[in-house]
């Protein structure tokens, strides 16, 4: 199967959300894709040239991005529930991984794919092994994707994985949807001169840095122990601490990390389902915006969320920060959708996020026509509060519609969960 071209097409909706300060919300509104742009946003007009898709109740709203992905785990879903971060890694995840292979990325990352297209997620920064498989996977189904490739251990060990990094930099230079990252997993999975040489390379060639760091207790005192900083403050002293570094989850901060955060114009994807379900804790998203630093969302990988749902990502971002604060008014669901959205774009470098004219051509549209949609009172209130994946019938990127109607137009999805079930289950069935 192969997406629709990107051509010339109109939304028209009761709903139009453009995520642009200067032009927040059209009731009803117009969009119009041109290629691969965004042509026009405002009042519906009388005239359009193309394809024209009414949705009298529906919304139109810039497309998700997830900026903290571990794609091709969703072929782990439910495999190691309700076990803490360290173990549930070294003694459940990391076993089972040595035996995947690069087909099995490539069918668990377009699972993965499909499941974000239907959710109305348009980009991800993904971090996995046989990067190649992945970027085949997000390619094929037309979206966009960071892709980082992964280091681990010594200097000398990780050198045959800066060599396929460079050949990857070769391959998609002129990708349009692709990206490529370095992506060192860890401070406790990668040496110092490792990631020293990380740093180096990343400044050297304009390449993005995505890192885990402070994402449980455990990790931070063991850290402290070792090195007497926390993971925050090693990171920076290494030199992987950067404009163009996105560090995962930051779940667990102390003394001056925040202000750390700030001076080296790193990003954090929040990633609070997954913080919750391995009893990480809570992020203080509040303190980290308040004190300048741009946050994201992310939904890790499904094998410790179990969803790429963004939607709940949102809902739990703002709830979790009322609940920490005491004060619902200290985070709106206008705050939720931006880390969804213009945090996420500026976490991965990407200019969408906004729907305005010669912007990138990436949007979502619902039917809306659905009880738990009614009565909108608030747009942004009922994308972020009440709306679910299955709401999203158009997912539109770099022009493309990859979802029409709720089918997925880039690849046989239903043939992909038929493959990803079988290879799911030789994987966590095999003898150790």
């Amino acid at each position: 199967m192969s997406g629709e071209e990107a051509g010339q097409f109109t939304f028209r909706a009761g709903n139009v959300v453009t995520g642009n300060p200067e032009a927040p919300l059209f009731r009803p509104g117009e969009v119009t894709v041109a290629d691969s742009r965004i042509a026009y946003v405002g009042p519906p007009r009388t005239a359009t040239a193309g394809r024209v898709i009414d949705l009298p109740e529906g919304m139109v709203c810039p497309a998700l991005i997830n900026a903290h992905q571990h794609a091709a785990m969703a072929l782990f879903r439910g495999y190691a529930d309700d076990v803490r971060l360290m173990p549930w890694l070294r003694e459940h995840i990391w076993p089972v991984e040595q035996r995947l292979s690069g087909d099995d990325v490539y069918t668990g990352t377009l699972l993965a794919c499909a499941e974000m297209i239907r959710s109305g997620t348009a980009a991800f920064l993904d971090m996995y092994m046989f990067p190649e498989a992945a970027v085949r996977a997000s390619e094929e189904a037309g979206m966009r994707m960071g892709v980082s490739w992964p280091i681990v251990g010594t200097l000398e060990s990780a050198a045959p994985r800066f060599q396929r990094l460079a050949e990857g930099l070769s391959r998609w230079a002129d990708s349009r949807l692709t990206r490529v990252w370095m992506g060192p997993h860890a401070p406790y999975t990668c040496s110092e001169d490792l990631l020293r040489e990380v740093g180096n390379y990343a400044r050297e060639g304009g390449l993005g840095i995505h890192v885990h760091l402070s994402e449980s207790r455990e990790e931070v005192e063991d850290m402290r122990r070792e090195r007497g900083l926390s993971p925050i403050a090693y990171a920076r002293d290494v030199g992987i601490l950067g404009p163009d570094t996105v560090v995962a989850h930051a779940a667990v901060l102390e003394g001056d990390d925040i202000a750390i955060l700030q001076a080296s114009g790193a990003s954090v994807a929040h990633c609070p389902a997954s913080n919750l379900k391995l009893g990480n804790g809570v992020a203080p998203v509040r303190q980290l915006l308040d004190g300048g630093v741009n946050v994201a969302l992310g939904s890790d990988g499904a094998a410790s969320t179990n969803t790429l749902d963004l939607f709940v990502e949102m809902r739990l971002a703002a709830w979790l920060q009322k609940s920490a604060t005491g004060d619902p008014s200290s985070f709106t669901a206008r705050d939720a959708f931006g880390l969804a959205t213009t945090g996420g774009a500026r976490a991965l470098g990407l200019s969408t996020g906004v729907l305005a004219a010669g912007r990138p051509a990436d949007l979502v549209a619902t039917q809306g026509w659905a009880a738990h949609l009614q009565p909108v009172h608030d747009p942004v209130s009922t994308l972020v509060y009440a709306a679910r994946p299955d709401d999203v019938r158009y997912t539109v990127i770099d022009g493309v519609m990859v979802l029409d109607d709720g089918i997925i137009t880039t690849f046989d999805e239903e043939a992909v969960i038929r493959e990803a079930r079988e290879r799911a289950r030789r994987l966590v069935e095999a003898p150790a």
